[in-house]
Formats: structure tokens, C-alpha cells, sequence
């Protein structure tokens, strides 16, 4: 018994010096929840329908839509966009020159944008509009993920065949073809 344990605390320590000495695994993109500073990569975002879920929450709380606006600048990568386009509609400008000031949108909050156009741009903000928008909004999202889910499906017939068939041929046909080898050649 004593001949044997030595050798296996030996592979032991050998293998937890080996695991010591492995770099550092890399973060995973989008599972970093900290405050999106260099190196960090993509942050989480909140989707446009909880977007305007909660628009429309905080409007049947009594708070103007330029306000709802810039409270919900949550994340390091929409808190810019949304303060802007939020001080910019509290400044009293038009509904698109606000939002011109934010720059470049991300697709969420461009699909943001829009479902409070209506509700911005008539002067009757309400919040039964705003649940409506919200869901037409989520049908949009869904839809764009199916779009994309059957893209990837048909990209990924070739792949998923050039290396299904090989296999099919080693495990299925040549084992077949080998055990009547023998037969033939008697």
C-alpha cells in the first residue's frame, strides 16, 4: 500500500503545481456586472420592452416622460445616451433633436426611441399607450431572434454534415465492410 501512495501524492503535487502555473482563464464576455471600464467587455443591457414597461410605470406614477427617461440611464453603456436624449427633452427641445444628441444608438434603445415617439411627440404621454408599444416592441424582438435562430440553422447545414458524415462512415459503413472482408476472401 505504501508503494503506492508515494508515487500518487508525487502526481498529486505535480498536477496542482501544473494547475498553479496555468494562466488565468479569461472573463467571459457580458457575465462582467461591474462599471464597464477598459478590458472589460460588453455590459448587460435592459431590453426596450422593459424599457418601456417601466416608462410607462413611472408616467402612472405622475413622473414626466424627461424624467422617466433619464432615470432609467442604468447601465455604463446607456447611461450616456439616455442622460443626453433626457436633458435634452427637460431643456424643453423637439423629441428628435433630444434624442439627435444622444449620437449613435444601440438597437435596444433605438427600439426605444420609437415606441415613445408617439406618446413624446402627441403631447398626451400615456401609459396605456406606452404597454401597448411595449408589447409590439417585444413581438418585434422575437421575431428578429427567430430570424436570426433559422439563419443559423441553415449556416450551420454544411458544418454539422461534413462532420456527421465522416463519422457515419467510420462507425456505421467501414465496421460493416471490414466484417465481410473476411468472407470474401474465403
Amino acid at each position: 500500500m505504501s508503494a503506492l501512495a508515494a508515487p500518487a501524492a508525487g502526481a498529486l503535487l505535480l498536477a496542482a503545481a501544473a494547475v498553479a502555473l496555468l494562466p488565468p482563464r479569461p472573463r467571459l464576455p457580458g457575465l462582467d456586472r461591474g462599471t464597464g471600464g477598459p478590458g472589460r467587455g460588453p455590459q448587460p443591457h435592459v431590453s426596450a420592452g422593459v424599457l418601456v414597461e417601466l416608462t410607462a410605470a413611472m408616467l402612472d406614477a405622475g413622473l414626466p416622460l424627461a424624467e422617466a427617461v433619464d432615470v432609467l440611464a442604468g447601465g455604463p453603456a446607456d447611461r450616456a445616451a439616455l442622460r443626453a436624449a433626457g436633458a435634452g427633452l427637460r431643456l424643453g427641445l423637439p423629441w428628435e433633436t433630444a434624442w439627435a444628441a444622444a449620437g449613435e444608438l444601440p438597437p435596444h434603445l433605438e427600439d426605444y426611441r420609437r415606441a415613445l415617439a408617439f406618446a413624446a411627440t402627441s403631447g398626451a404621454p400615456s401609459a396605456r399607450g406606452l404597454r401597448a408599444q411595449g408589447a409590439q416592441v417585444r413581438r418585434a424582438a422575437y421575431r428578429r431572434a427567430e430570424r436570426a435562430a433559422e439563419t443559423l440553422a441553415v449556416r450551420l447545414v454544411l458544418p454539422l454534415g461534413l462532420c456527421s458524415l465522416p463519422a457515419f462512415v467510420c462507425w456505421g459503413v467501414l465496421p460493416v465492410l471490414l466484417g465481410l472482408v473476411p468472407e470474401v476472401l474465403r
